[in-house]
């Protein structure tokens, strides 16, 4: 990451040369609980093998699979493949704030991450989307209409309750997604293709088709509208529970980072960063990992919770399922990167909506006084529009909604370039929602997680943490029969 002072960004060349930076041998000591010391760590239990479990990947979804098993004695090491922790959430500084380059959004509706928030401690802190001072919606166009903030609330509520109307009826049991089979015979409508039933104004179509764009991180065409009504079900069916969820909290105390790494302490696992994994091979009884660096590590089971799109840079053997193959290569499409701007002046508490194909896709208000001025947030469902290494192209975007700030630094992460992540949050195709499922079994010694094989809060920090709640508890019925329990 560039220095933020200079208006640097954070890009996929800026992220290979810190992978780099981590030395071969480069490692965190065991995040051992309190009072453990290196020799106190549990020995395998398969005395011939490095480890009993090897997770890969330090998201969410990885370090809490690495507690489940953790806690219960297993011997376990987490490979992550950046120098650092939380795999698409990411604590940073932007002119000496506190930002969220990545996954933010917490609550206590989402009951996995809200769990674990109780067990370490951690509070909430309120984003300022509350008594806003002015809204915009870009349309497609890029026609701006500048409302008033209830106009605006109207007109969004309206369409939002409108897109989900039969949220209850579809999703009576939104963690059995398929329980009413109404859902598998929706599979093949997209958000846009709904949209368009809906009899909607300019402005309830624009802010809706841009909410829609940025769950996607793609074109609505391209998105499956029942994975998304899924969602709102999880929030009670409630449009102002689900809104509260979405945009109104964060995670006190440390951010998100705070939270990872309070789950991995936990955990007493060993941890090597800038570890990227090439090939995975199981083997009779046990499974070969190998790294990029020349490093081997051996174990009894192996925990895979890295993005979906990044399984094609590592090598199986014998090669994954024709399913996986499948969702791998066509399920998700999640095109975004993440921006913080600064502006001189003080503009208040601001929010807007621009509508695909502009890449704005939102922009709100993070911090603002009259001595920082303005901090604005924006997501990009699709990075590709715009060039975000381009400080011109980005300013001359800008300025087209806020024609009269002074832009003082901009800083930016990408993931849909990042190696190590290639998409932005769990987004599902039309056509493939009901898959997701495959990409959850178990093959052989091979467990898998990460957000996109959650029941529930796919899109979210929640569903990373259910995923390794789930893939804990299959792990450990495995080695239970396997090896026996642990005192």
């Amino acid at each position: 990451m560039k220095d933020e002072s200079n208006s640097g960004s954070i890009t996929r060349r800026g992220v290979l040369m810190a992978a780099a930076a981590v030395s071969a041998g480069t490692a965190l000591q065991s995040c051992a609980r309190p009072g453990d010391s290196a020799a106190e760590a549990p020995k395998a239990k398969s005395h011939d093998l490095d480890f009993d479990v090897v997770v890969i990947g330090g998201g969410f979804a990885g370090v809490t699979a690495a507690r489940e098993l953790g806690v219960d004695g297993y011997r376990v090491l987490l490979l992550e493949a950046r120098p650092r922790l939380g795999g698409r959430t990411f604590t940073g500084k932007f002119q000496g704030k506190k930002v969220e380059y990545g996954g933010a959004c917490v609550h206590w509706i989402q009951p996995h991450v809200f769990a674990e928030m109780q067990r370490y401690g951690k509070g909430f802190e309120e984003v300022p989307l509350v008594d806003l001072d002015a809204t915009n919606v870009m349309l497609s166009t890029g026609e701006i209409r500048r409302i008033s903030p209830e106009e605006f609330i109207r007109e969004y509520d309206f369409a939002m309750e409108a897109f989900n109307a039969r949220s209850l009826e579809l999703f009576p049991r939104p963690y059995s997604p398929f329980f009413n089979p109404e859902v598998l015979a929706l599979e093949n409508v997209s958000a846009a293709e709904h949209i368009e039933t809906l009899g909607l104004n300019e402005i309830q179509k624009a802010t809706l088709n841009a909410e829609m764009t940025l769950y996607a991180g793609a074109p609505t065409t391209e998105y499956s509208y029942t994975s998304f009504v899924k969602l709102f079900a999880l929030a009670a069916w409630d449009y102002y529970m689900f809104t509260d969820s979405e945009k109104h909290y964060k995670i006190a105390d440390g951010g998100t980072l705070g939270l990872c790494k309070a789950i991995l302490d936990h955990s007493g696992a060993e941890v090597r960063l800038g570890k990227v994994v090439s090939a995975i091979t199981q083997e009779q009884d046990s499974v070969r990992i190998e790294t990029t660096d020349g490093q081997v590590v051996t174990a009894k089971t192996t925990v895979i919770t890295v993005p979906t799109k990044v399984y094609d840079s590592i090598s199986f053997s014998p090669g994954l399922s024709n399913e996986k193959q499948a969702f791998i290569k066509n399920a998700e499409m999640c095109d975004a990167a993440c921006m913080f701007v600064r502006f001189k002046q003080n503009i208040g508490n601001t929010f807007s909506f621009c509508d695909d194909p502009n890449p704005f896709s939102a922009i709100q208000t993070e911090y603002f006084d009259d001595q920082i001025g303005t901090i604005v947030k924006v997501t990009l469902a699709r990075q590709s529009l715009i060039d975000i290494n381009d400080q011109d192209a980005v300013k001359k975007e800008m300025k087209r909604l806020f024609p009269n700030v002074d832009i003082v630094a901009i800083s930016s992460y990408n993931w849909a370039t990042d190696p190590f992540s290639r998409q932005g949050w769990p987004s599902y195709r039309v056509g493939w929602f009901s898959k997701y499922k495959d990409m959850a079994k178990p093959e052989g010694r091979l467990y898998f997680a990460g957000g996109a094989t959650a029941d529930g809060w796919h899109e979210y920090i929640d569903g990373a943490v259910e995923s390794g709640i789930r893939v804990g508890r299959e792990v450990r019925e495995a080695l239970g029969r396997e090896l026996g329990s642990r005192e």
